[in-house]
């Protein structure tokens, strides 16, 4: 690619030969033009224009580095034991109910956290220097996302955080809500069999399968010096299921 500096160097040789030719101010004209056109694309060795993977600003970039988790585990059901009535065996058969505290049908839901560190640089010269003394911060406004399966539609979520010039910085995420979760599962049955081997079955919730999926994030962010805005795209693996903690009780 031409540089700036030669652009214009050609520039001079040509209004030069078009003066000594007697060459018309229209010639000129159009190749101070074509120098003009040129910086705009190469000024300086430094690019100003929306990288297809890191978006530039006006004094710095700012890319996703690395996420935490990923890829990302969710839990979509809580397991919880609660106290229930089953039936108890008597000389007549499986037909008095009894209190039970270990019954597995609690059912909670909790949202998941994501930890995305976002890299902020200064934009620098041909000869590696940077562009300015003075680069700016950038507000991280908030994010879109949609998954490529298991949960349909986008959503958008704020998140205000800024990112100062040459740092890494940590923002926290939450972008699989209980809502999400709770619109995922289906109805089941849960048979509990107790100790004198008679069965109570349960009306209860169960996310039976396992389920891969892609996050597709887009960030909303803004250099504060220029006003210029950039979307920062980025993306991890996600796996739905129904985990077994230790914590947990687990479905018989």
């Amino acid at each position: 690619m031409i540089t700036y500096s030669q652009a214009c160097n050609l520039n001079l040789y040509a209004t030069l030969y078009l003066k000594l030719k007697g060459g018309t101010m229209k010639k000129i004209l159009l190749s101070g033009s074509i120098c003009l056109t040129i910086g705009m694309i190469s000024c300086g060795g430094s690019s100003r224009g929306l990288s297809a993977d890191i978006p530039v600003f006006n004094t710095v970039t700012i890319s996703v580095v690395k996420a935490e988790p990923s890829p990302l585990n969710s839990d979509v059901l809580v397991r919880l034991t609660l106290p229930a009535q089953v039936r108890s065996e008597q000389s007549t058969g499986c037909s008095t109910t009894v209190r039970a505290d270990d019954v597995c049908i609690g059912i909670d839901y909790t949202t998941d956290n994501l930890t995305l560190t976002f890299k902020s640089e200064t934009i620098k010269n041909a000869q590696g220097l940077p562009v300015t003394p003075n680069p700016s911060s950038v507000l991280v406004e908030k994010y879109r996302v949609s998954f490529t399966g298991c949960i349909p539609g986008v959503y958008e979520f704020p998140v205000n955080q800024m990112v100062l010039p040459d740092t890494e910085t940590a923002v926290g995420i939450q972008p699989i809500t209980q809502d999400m979760k709770r619109a995922m599962v289906q109805p089941a049955q849960y048979t509990y069999i107790g100790q004198d081997g008679c069965p109570t079955t349960f009306n209860a919730i169960d996310y039976p399968s396992l389920c891969s999926a892609v996050a597709n994030f887009e960030f909303s962010t803004l250099e504060l010096n220029s006003g210029i805005r950039r979307t920062i795209k980025y993306s991890i693996a996600v796996r739905f299921a129904d985990f077994s903690d230790q914590d947990q009780c687990t479905i018989r």
